[in-house]
């Protein structure tokens, strides 16, 4: 490579791809790395140590619950496309809804790009309904949207329905259910309109968006040329494979019912196959902008989508597969458990404050067992109230803490696993190679949230000293139990106000 070309290369915007490795990320990244620099996070170890074959494009792996590996994933970057979604387990056990990990992997990413002053966000998001009824799904794409603008980087949200493309799990629940049952039973939601969209259309989008900050900042609503209900997708995707189907519509069918047999026809995950029952029952809505006036003219409908998903050769090849069962293993191997709740937040108050009223009301709470002390330093103790053993010690951490977030990295006690790795000082890691994963840091974290309506109470990579057996009965149900009861207690505060 001359010299100019070198300069050249050099100049080109860097752009970070979180969530690389999912459905839009694998078919987004080598249409990014045509004309930009591209860094595909990953929470995949695995992926993330095989290097990639296409110039332009580099594979990291980055921890997205740690803002600490967040900011070294984003370092010199000018953009970033956010595609995160928590399905896949993150650690052995996991105590915690996917939409409360959603909202602080999206936190974490939001202040991470604030730190670097990125110039934009692009997130893909659901597209609302016309009445004013949210499916948790689509009000979790909603908050997401809200906790990824809160920090001050200008997001561009692409609000879709379906997207129709190799890979995608909707796409494909769709097709196997046609392949497996001669007869439907279609709830009244079924008859609801939506407007799918193509994989390459909503790439088209992105495309067109990213480094426009000035002009696409907000949320913009983007579809294919088709509106078309559930029930006559299904009916088109029978005709396409040649299928002769009975479809029958019911007055009431449970979503709970139809989530649970679609699951056991199809395989697909019950949360997956629930979320998609639980958006049916109302049309959704899509507002003029220029986003969807920019890829209209060449926008594909269902057919179309249909014909291009089927064809053999434009099945990939199941990447994912190939990594997931490694990636699983070392989860077991390291047995780390991750716990998180979202907890109301008085108003007026902070992190900082339900951080200090959790742990004194701790020592409280159960059935005087145990007793909690801080010190000067602002570490705390969990002591059993009649043995002089330390239970849990917790080191406050004020170079990664503020007054809407209060970090505690779990140093020792009986019931931790030690030896813990050292937490490195910020510019030892971020002296790091970019190939070798952050360290994991037992830590439990508090942060508010949405303007503090809330405040998560997060529990990241700790290692249980208990046999896993008997944490598994013993422990982990009491700290959930535990943490119910806060929220209880929380609610019950704001409910007598």
């Amino acid at each position: 490579m001359t010299a100019t070309a070198t300069t050249s290369r050099a100049h080109v915007p860097r752009i970070a791809v979180a969530g690389a490795s999912g459905f839009i990320g694998t078919a987004l990244c080598p249409h990014l790395a045509e004309q930009y620099q591209v860094r595909a996070l990953t929470r995949s170890p695995t992926r993330a140590a095989r290097p990639s074959a296409q110039p332009g494009l580099e594979w990291e792996y980055c921890d997205l619950f740690s803002v600490e590996a967040i900011r070294h994933g984003l370092r010199a970057c000018d953009f970033a496309i956010y595609l995160v979604h928590s399905q896949a387990p993150s650690s052995r056990l996991t105590q915690a809804q996917p939409r409360d990990m959603d909202l602080i992997l999206a936190d974490n990413f939001a202040l991470a790009a604030a730190a670097h002053g990125l110039r934009q966000i692009l997130f893909v998001s659901g597209l609302p309904p016309r009445g004013f009824e949210f499916a948790p799904l689509l009000w979790n794409r909603r908050e997401v949207e809200m906790v990824l603008a809160a920090r001050g980087t200008p997001v561009t949200a692409l609000r879709t329905s379906l997207v129709v493309g190799p890979g995608g799990s909707g796409p494909a629940l769709l097709v196997d259910l046609v392949r497996r049952l001669p007869v439907f039973l279609l709830p009244p939601g079924a008859d609801s309109l939506t407007r799918p969209i193509a994989l390459t259309d909503l790439i088209r989008a992105l495309l067109h968006c990213l480094g426009h900050p000035e002009t696409y900042t907000g949320a913009f609503d983007i579809g294919g040329a088709d509106c078309l209900s559930y029930a006559e997708m299904l009916r088109l995707t029978a005709a396409a494979l040649g299928r002769k189907r009975v479809f029958m519509s019911v007055p009431v069918l449970p979503p709970s019912l139809a989530a649970l047999s679609a699951q056991l026809v199809s395989g697909a995950a019950l949360e997956l196959v629930g979320a998609i029952v639980e958006s049916l029952p109302q049309d959704t809505q899509m507002r003029d902008n220029p986003v969807q006036r920019a890829i209209a003219a060449q926008a594909l409908g269902f057919r179309a989508m249909l014909a291009a998903l089927l064809k053999p050769s434009a099945l990939p090849p199941r990447a994912r597969a190939s990594w997931q069962p490694a990636d699983q293993a070392q989860l077991r191997a390291q047995s780390r458990v991750r716990s998180i709740q979202r907890i109301l937040t008085p108003p007026g108050l902070d992190a900082a404050w339900v951080a200090g009223n959790y742990f004194r009301w701790l020592g409280r709470c159960c059935f005087g067992l145990v007793k909690t002390q801080v010190d000067a330093a602002g570490h705390w103790t969990v002591n059993p109230r009649w043995l002089p053993i330390t239970l849990l010690r917790l080191e406050y951490q004020p170079t990664h803490s503020d007054s809407h977030r209060r970090v505690y990295h779990i140093s020792g006690g009986w019931l931790a696993r030690t030896p813990e790795p050292e937490p490195k000082p910020r510019s030892e890691l971020e002296a790091m190679p970019a190939s070798e994963p952050r360290p994991a840091v037992a830590r439990f974290e508090f942060q508010t949230l949405l303007d503090g309506r809330y405040t998560m109470a997060a529990i990241h990579d700790y290692a249980p000293a208990l046999p896993w057996w008997l944490y598994r009965f013993t422990q982990a149900p009491l700290h959930l139990w535990v943490m119910r009861r806060y929220q209880e207690r929380l609610a019950r505060l704001l409910s007598a106000r």
